[in-house]
């Protein structure tokens, strides 16, 4: 083989994960929000977001192993674990890239599509000024809803970011 041959397959591959990463997109992001999905597992795992996309990318490095190691191939195909690892390589690129502007978009999704599960709200505002932002609760910061503690915890990642 050349290696115009060899770069021809290396582009049929990335094409593929291309293909996947388009279609599975509108899976992992239901919202129509960027990272959402993996930000909520996040926040609910107490782990980072580039951990999410470690782990998910071990899940599929540890199968190659096995078969390159062992030759033991389990439910998916050696490439087609190769095409997520690309994929989610991706993913943590994107998120290393835009981190701030994606977590910038899920404030505000958050703030005017997650409302306050309570019936006096946890949070009384959160208060924009530049790149700035202000909460102030209603409740014990240890008594919100679900979706206000994922707004703080959005909240304090975005202030993390600007350090």
């Amino acid at each position: 083989m050349t290696v115009k041959q060899m770069s021809r397959e290396m582009e049929m591959f990335l094409s593929e994960a291309n293909t996947l990463q388009w279609r599975k997109n509108a899976d992992y992001h239901p919202d129509g929000i960027a990272m959402l999905e993996i930000l909520h597992t996040a926040f609910e795992t107490g782990i980072t977001v580039e951990q999410d996309l470690w782990a998910r990318s071990r899940k599929q490095l540890s199968a190659l192993r096995r078969f390159v190691i062992e030759g033991l191939t389990e439910s998916e195909s050696p490439r087609s674990r190769m095409i997520d690892v690309s994929v989610y390589m991706a993913m943590m690129s994107f998120w290393t890239e835009n981190k701030f502007q994606i977590i910038l978009d899920t404030i505000t999704w958050c703030k005017s599509h997650r409302p306050c599960h309570r019936l006096t709200p946890c949070l009384v505002d959160i208060t924009t000024h530049g790149d700035q932002h202000q909460v102030h609760l209603a409740h014990d910061k240890d008594d919100v809803c679900e979706h206000c503690a994922f707004l703080l915890w959005i909240e304090k990642l975005r202030a993390d970011t600007t350090k």
